[in-house]
């Protein structure tokens, strides 16, 4: 398997007493300023917090005189940031400005791609669009990224361009119809193996790995709160926060198996705001200490157990400052000095709405890096956030040690990537996500090992959903002995939901898209699925005909008492 992020926290924290001062921790906004089981780290405490007297409060830039090989969290050493902090430095302030930021591209031209990497000397490229329209397009620029990331001017050729996607599963699966398709991170968080969990990640993770990319948006630390969340819901593994971290420790563990970067994400939690943040500023009116109790408990479980990356949400709290947590030195001073995060602190897609809104790009950019982000991503306009900081450090007004910081910690990041072993794709693992979708599938029905055709026809009448979701479901039972129904004998009743507000009724209901609707359903049995894929159709034809026994639970509380789930 890859190296671990750190032999354990323990061991980590013994590094940073004995080196006398923590590196990572900026000093220049504010005072300072997104589970593997290798690390085994210890469950999430209701209250995250460090102790007063951590060492991550008192931050320093300067190399230490008695640097350690003894990893933090995530895996580097103190020698290794003193030698990318000495890089970040001997960089003309133009190319420290490019390498903190990721740009977006959606276009389908290696050749571009690559100009624009060379242009502006970019830290990172995130790919979406036509840009993810085939396997052909796709290995194509990623192969044209980890190229251009060699010819930028004042050598990049020791690490590696970050190449980016967002792939979670799901409602968000950039690379579908290049890789198995997974349902949402919910699923996950139904496993009661988390072992599995970690299996399924790492084998997804390698997958994506052999497209070319390093870096993978996901997972969602988020907690939902339900149909209130607008946006996260099935991309949360749901609505216990203690689970929701347990889950996303095993999300990440595989992630490093696969030598993938992971970014756990939206920080401070955007599954409890009412407002998609894509379309305006969500405000959180929690306070802190109320957050504590609920949604930042994923977000230090995951720094415990080493998350090379977190992504600051643009979520608005009064303790911070009223802005997007992703502009406030106040998320990013917790961030450091309560939750004692070492990585690289990534904002979310600055081209959304809740900055773009209240924000020009080069403002919004210079303003997330003065908070203390490392690393901004897709800014509106990328030539003028990069025009924007090289003003700004020329001005005065965004120090230039504050640049070489946040640039340091992306080279080292990158650094540490390449040194990692990606483990290949397991041979016979292309049924992974189908296998995994029936095993997580939350299921109620009167005898969990029984066929749903026991003692009735073998025969199946689908409705609901889309025409190619019932014909993919279709095919499935019909390779298990199954066939379509008639008027004269229509079979077994499986109806298709997604969201919607009407009840439904059948003799087997299966929604798609949260276990919410289920509420408000009349059936035999009850099943949830989180995606909707053909891989994950594909599983539910298992789950009926018993090839397949689920092991899940409900992840979030539901009104309507189902009954026992099969597990």
């Amino acid at each position: 398997m890859a190296r671990a992020w750190g032999k354990s926290v323990a061991i980590a924290a013994v590094a940073v007493v004995a080196i006398g001062s923590v590196f990572w921790a900026s000093s220049l906004a504010d005072g300072d300023a997104a589970d593997p089981a290798a690390t085994q780290s210890a469950s999430p405490s209701s209250t995250p917090s460090r102790p007063a007297t951590s060492p991550a409060l008192t931050p320093s830039l300067t190399p230490s005189p008695l640097p350690s090989e003894a990893p933090l969290a995530w895996g580097p050493t103190q020698t290794d940031w003193d030698a990318a902090l000495a890089t970040a430095r001997s960089l003309p302030v133009a190319r420290a400005a490019g390498q903190v930021i990721v740009a977006s591209y959606a276009g389908t031209s290696p050749v571009k791609l690559s100009k624009m990497i060379d242009k502006y000397g970019l830290g990172g490229v995130m790919l979406q669009g036509d840009a993810t329209s085939s396997k052909k397009v796709t290995t194509k620029l990623t192969a044209a990224a980890a190229s251009a990331g060699r010819t930028v001017p004042v050598g990049n050729g020791d690490w590696p361009v970050m190449i980016a996607v967002d792939q979670e599963g799901g409602t968000v699966a950039r690379l579908r119809g290049m890789m198995p398709d997974l349902p949402g991170l919910m699923a996950a968080g139904a496993a009661t193996n988390k072992s599995m969990v970690q299996e399924t990640y790492a084998i997804q993770g390698a997958h994506i790995v052999a497209l070319g990319f390093n870096t993978d948006f996901a997972p969602d630390a988020d907690v939902t709160a339900g149909l209130s969340d607008p946006v996260i819901r099935t991309r949360s593994a749901g609505s216990d926060p203690q689970n929701v971290a347990s889950t996303v420790d095993a999300v990440l563990a595989g992630y490093t198996d696969a030598g993938l970067i992971s970014t756990v994400k939206h920080f401070p939690g955007h599954g409890s705001v009412d407002v998609d943040s894509h379309l305006g500023l969500p405000v959180q009116s929690l306070t802190v200490a109320e957050l504590e109790k609920r949604d930042l408990i994923p977000f230090a479980s995951a720094v415990d157990a080493g998350a090379p990356a977190v992504m600051l949400g643009h979520i608005a709290l009064a303790e911070w400052g009223g802005d997007a947590a992703s502009l406030s030195p106040g998320a990013y001073t917790y961030l450091r000095e309560r939750l004692g995060f070492t990585g690289v602190a990534i904002t979310d897609a600055m081209n959304m709405g809740a900055i773009v809104d209240h924000h020009q790009p080069g403002e919004a950019t210079v303003l997330a890096l003065e908070a203390g982000a490392d690393m901004v991503l897709m800014p509106a306009d990328t030539g003028a956030a990069l025009r924007a900081i090289v003003a700004a450090v020329d001005a005065g007004d965004l120090p230039r040690a504050r640049l070489d910081e946040a640039a340091a910690r992306s080279i080292l990041l990158m650094r540490w990537q390449a040194g990692q072993i990606a483990e290949p794709i397991p041979l016979g693992s292309d049924g992974y996500a189908r296998d995994f979708a029936a095993r997580s599938a939350t299921m109620v029905t009167p005898s969990c090992h029984d066929t749903v055709f026991t003692g009735k026809s073998s025969k199946v009448t689908i409705s609901g959903g889309a025409e190619h979701e019932r014909a993919v479901l279709a095919k499935a039972l019909a390779a298990w002995g199954v066939t379509a129904g008639d008027k004269s004998e229509p079979g077994v009743t499986v109806r298709l939901v997604g969201n919607s507000s009407k009840s439904a009724s059948a003799d087997v209901v299966v929604s798609l898209a949260g276990p919410w609707v289920l509420d408000k359903a009349s059936a035999t049995t009850y099943i949830e699925l989180y995606g909707r894929s053909d891989d994950v159709l594909e599983g539910l034809a298992d789950v009926l005909t018993a090839n397949t026994v689920p092991q899940s639970a409900w992840p979030v509380k539901l009104g309507n008492v189902l009954g026992a789930t099969c597990e």
